[in-house]
């Protein structure tokens, strides 16, 4: 008799964890649309501002408002060739159950209780710039005594992102001088060259298309190899003068079957100034972001002379803790990381004779 007893009382047990569970539900709504996404999206600290709103947790406990727990973790893979890799995991403390966005773990009532991670993996993942390969993300729903609840999986695939060019100097209506006239636009991943091309506009003209594919450019599809920064009166297939309105244009060739693609920017207009003249370049709209980065942290002489166009990239130095350079486009991947991350920058030492 007593045994029939324990086993009744032992299929109760089972019965209201298993009913528990059923009645308690999480969910892991992925957004569509991410190709533009900054790696910050995948960051889990507290009290972190900006991150994107990547996806969003549905939660349903009986009764409502349970205190749970959310355990998670995302694994990385490079390719379909690669197998996965622990990129993150994190633990939350207890909180009333509710449905919540990404942005808001860490950032509300929902605190990271422990996180930890793979450095080396993450450093890879930042230096990229956005997104790429396959991210899993696996969340296990708890109760406040640790019981498993309920679980929930989703992959986000950043193998096919749609790239774009755009060029960033010379902005739209801006002057510069006839001896220095910087280009810059944004890396194109997998670009193996890229193609320059710029032309006069014809006083009175309005169709800037017509004006740079017209015969005799003054940048005639000039190839200025894998770079993202040139000064195009250095490159010139014939002499621009003062007072002419020019239009630029930048093409990135990507490597691949058939040949590969192109990838073309919009053009922009940029008018020569006379030699010698007191107008200034704009200021290249990268450096006033690592100005924004570095008021109030070091030298503001300097910070100025950034954000003014008093000094360009040719004449700053990048280098990493070993002294070895860092090329201009993957710097831009460690301010879009600080720009959100400000809290990373641990000092700044500012050496003029450097």
């Amino acid at each position: 008799m007593r045994r029939i007893l324990l086993f009744f009382a032992l299929i109760i047990i089972l019965f209201s964890s298993f009913t528990l569970r059923a009645q308690s539900s999480i969910v892991l709504n992925v957004f569509p649309g991410l190709n533009s996404i900054d790696f910050a999206a995948f960051t889990f600290t507290n009290n972190l501002n900006g991150a994107p709103r990547i996806f969003q947790v549905d939660i349903h406990t009986s009764p409502a408002g349970k205190r749970v727990v959310i355990s998670g973790k995302i694994d990385w893979k490079q390719d379909d060739n690669s197998g996965f890799i622990q990129l993150v995991n994190f633990t939350t403390l207890p909180f009333t159950a509710r449905s919540f966005y990404n942005d808001e773990i860490g950032n509300s009532d929902i605190k990271i209780d422990k996180v930890d991670g793979n450095k080396d993996l993450a450093k890879q993942n930042v230096e990229k710039g956005k997104p790429t390969g396959i991210y899993s993300i696996s969340l296990n729903l708890l109760d406040d005594k640790g019981n498993y609840l309920s679980s929930t999986s989703q992959q986000i695939s950043f193998l096919n992102p749609a790239p774009t060019l755009t060029i960033l100097s010379p902005q739209e209506n801006s002057s510069f001088d006839v001896g220095y006239v910087q280009a810059q636009w944004t890396p194109v991943q997998g670009a193996a060259y890229y193609i320059v091309r710029a032309n006069i506009i014809p006083p009175g003209s309005t169709n800037v298309e017509d004006a740079l594919n017209s015969s005799n450019p003054v940048i005639n599809d000039k190839n200025v190899g894998n770079v993202a920064v040139v000064n195009l009166s250095t490159i010139l297939d014939r002499q621009w003068v003062d007072g002419q309105r020019i239009v630029l244009a930048v093409t990135a060739y990507v490597a691949g079957p058939g040949g590969g693609t192109s990838l073309k920017s919009l053009p922009v207009t940029f008018l020569l100034n006379k030699s010698g003249s007191n107008s200034t370049s704009p200021a290249n709209p990268n450096l006033v972001r690592l100005g924004n980065l570095l008021t109030g942290r070091t030298n503001q002489e300097f910070v100025t002379k950034l954000m003014t166009g008093q000094i360009t990239i040719d004449e700053i130095k990048i280098s990493d803790e070993n002294g070895n350079s860092i090329a201009f486009p993957d710097f831009l991947n460690i301010i879009s990381f600080l720009e959100v991350h400000p809290e990373s920058i641990i000092s700044v030492n500012y050496n003029a004779n450097k």
